[in-house]
């Protein structure tokens, strides 16, 4: 029994002057790099100007980055009085051109392109998402 409890209290005494290395060495590295500032060089903004600058003459709006879903519609062909279901902040909501989806948030208008919202002054983007293929349905002709 004295074997086992002076093995445990030897890897007791060898965990903690290991802890206390560790916290040494730690402390060495802080140290050492608060003496010796880096200063990094700027980033170059590689293609940042380009697409914005073709965004603008282009006349394009910017993607929104807002957390909107599309989930679904009714496409009208007057664009305009096309109906969307959209998820946001983990809801389900049903607009058409005009319909506020938060405070600040309205969905202005809706075109080929996508949909364009109002966000607190700022138009922006959504894209209408990528078409799938139908699924389990057989095309005729």
């Amino acid at each position: 029994m004295s074997r086992l409890t002076r093995a445990s209290q030897l890897l007791l005494v060898a965990l903690c002057g290991w802890l206390a290395a560790q916290c040494v060495l730690q402390i060495s590295s802080k140290s050492a790099s608060a003496a010796a500032p880096v200063t990094l060089a700027p980033l170059p903004q590689l293609l940042s100007e380009h697409w914005h600058s073709q965004a603008v003459t282009s006349g394009d709006l910017p993607l929104t980055r807002l957390p909107i879903e599309y989930i679904g519609g009714l496409k009208s062909r007057d664009l305009a009085a096309t109906v969307v279901v959209l998820r946001f902040e983990q809801r389900q909501r049903t607009l058409s051109r005009g319909q506020r989806l938060a405070p600040g948030i309205v969905l202005q208008d809706i075109d080929e392109r996508g949909l364009i919202f109002d966000n607190h002054g700022q138009r922006e983007r959504l894209p209408w998402p990528a078409q799938r293929p139908p699924f389990g349905i057989k095309q005729q002709g």
